[in-house]
């Protein structure tokens, strides 16, 4: 594309954004502009073709772009920003195999994209003429201006009668401000700035080379390098390999009996559960992260093509899957604590992180089993990464956690404060009478007599109180909505809440 058609381009794009977004909260004016700029995007970069990974990102794009609608979310409305962000890079440099290459040079995109020196008007992508309009405000306008204002404040401080002669100038640099509306001028910038980064093609930091020289299957190298076994060779690292898997499976093996005892069977004593949970959680986390890197550092090179590596193969296997059996027992951990404390979004997340977890382990059995990549494991690994997290923001987890622990209450301990600050869409089932709440407070009572005395306690009334003033204030926010703020969230929120 010609730079005077980008130019204009970009200039309707940042139109379109101020239209939508100066004074309006993120709503369906979000969903309206993506549904706009998708087509644009493809329009711009015109791909023959789109890859796996490109059409699996489109796809959760437009269902995200919908889902900011339906639930508005702040973790859905970051989601979405990512995953729009990344379709643009995937679009501008083709051939991405591997999410987390592109997450990475979509992230540095967003500051290098607007002094990228190529020129649209040439194909040649190594033109390096000056021809970005950015940069040349940069450094025709900003840099200059920036410099003439400092001397002149500096001037004007140091003597009274230059500063009685310019003092004009700045009366009427003041009224012109004063007339100007700066904040949709932001807005067009931030729409400018926006279009730039997501239609502009700009010099790969070479994440996009490496990921497209890259290959799924281990090919045997006759070349040794830093970090191999150079004076034992393959038989001894073989061997130690051997000794010590036999050690951590056994190892491992005590655990998993002992934990699947007194977890998968557990019965609660009234107690808090922090050891059980907090701190024996990220303990394990870490213990099979560990133990990752060790199954992928003893099968990192030729040792996968060694003829009497059987042994060693299955051992590795066998730990694996007794840290997959470790990690079943961390979500089981997980399980009991949210029955007797509820549900929180740490909770939740750590129940996807455990599920990433498996799906990791799971892939380093088929590394070693079939001799692939390191690169493989970050192509699969990555793109099971953002699948899940995207599929984790098409949830209203307000909703789901409200709705939880207060049917659950009889059993699970409710944390008033917790469930005062969840999003308004949980309005409707974190509002209760006081008559409930009685109920409430005489189970909990019973069950955890000394939680009254905890610092973060509150009691029934003060969360009544609260919930009385959130509700008031979200209908006030409500009825002045704009129409291009609307989501579908709200307005069930606001429905139930009219007829509650």
């Amino acid at each position: 594309m010609k730079r005077k058609q980008f130019l204009a381009l970009t200039l309707i794009i940042a139109g379109i954004f101020t239209l939508l977004f100066y004074r309006n909260s993120i709503g369906i004016n979000l969903t309206i502009f993506e549904w706009v700029l998708i087509p644009v995007m493809l329009f711009v970069n015109k791909p023959n073709k789109l890859n796996f990974l490109s059409k699996s990102i489109l796809v959760t794009l437009i269902l995200s772009s919908i889902m900011v609608t339906v639930i508005n979310t702040p973790w859905t409305i970051f989601i979405n920003f990512v995953l729009l962000f990344s379709f643009s890079t995937l679009l501008t440099f083709k051939g991405f195999r591997s999410y987390i290459h592109a997450l990475g040079e979509s992230f540095i995109r967003l500051f290098t994209t607007h002094f990228s020196s190529q020129n649209y008007s040439d194909k040649n992508k190594d033109d390096i003429k000056l021809t970005n309009l950015f940069t040349k405000i940069l450094l025709y306008g900003i840099v200059p201006l920036a410099t003439i204002l400092i001397f002149l404040l500096m001037y004007f401080n140091a003597s009274s009668k230059f500063a009685s002669t310019v003092e004009p100038l700045f009366n009427y640099i003041g009224r012109f401000f004063e007339n100007l509306n700066i904040t949709i001028v932001l807005i067009f910038i931030l729409g400018v700035i926006v279009a730039n980064v997501l239609l502009r093609k700009s010099k790969p930091i070479g994440l996009w080379d490496m990921d497209i020289s890259s290959k799924d299957d281990l090919e045997r190298k006759r070349i040794r390098h830093f970090l191999t076994f150079k004076t034992t060779g393959l038989k001894t690292q073989n061997i130690m390999g051997i000794i010590t898997l036999i050690a951590l499976n056994v190892l491992i093996l005590i655990f998993n009996i002992t934990d699947i005892q007194s977890v998968w069977f557990f019965t609660w004593e009234g107690d808090f559960l922090k050891e059980f949970v907090h701190q024996g959680t990220w303990i394990l986390i870490f213990a099979i992260l560990c133990s990752s890197l060790i199954a992928l550092f003893l099968f990192k090179d030729n040792l996968n093509f060694y003829s009497k590596n059987r042994l060693i193969k299955s051992l590795t296997i066998a730990w694996i899957a007794q840290n997959i059996v470790m990690a079943i027992s961390v979500i089981i951990r997980n399980y009991w604590y949210m029955t007797y404390f509820g549900l929180a979004y740490k909770r939740i997340a750590v129940l996807f992180f455990l599920i990433l977890a498996i799906i990791g382990l799971i892939t380093i059995i088929i590394k070693i089993t079939k001799k692939k990549t390191a690169f493989y494991l970050l192509k699969t690994n990555s793109f099971a990464a953002i699948i899940v997290i995207a599929i984790s923001s098409f949830v209203d987890w307000n909703v789901v956690i409200a709705k939880y622990n207060f049917n659950n209450y009889e059993k699970s301990f409710v944390e008033y404060r917790f469930m005062a600050n969840l999003e308004d869409s949980a309005l409707p089932y974190t509002i209760k009478t006081k008559e409930e709440l009685k109920t409430i407070d005489s189970l909990q009572n019973k069950a955890l007599p000394t939680i009254t005395s905890y610092s973060y306690f509150w009691d029934s009334e003060k969360y009544f109180e609260m919930m009385e003033l959130k509700k008031s204030d979200f209908i006030k926010r409500y009825q002045t909505q704009k129409p291009l703020e609307w989501n579908l969230s709200d307005y069930i929120t606001y429905k139930k809440l009219k007829n509650k």
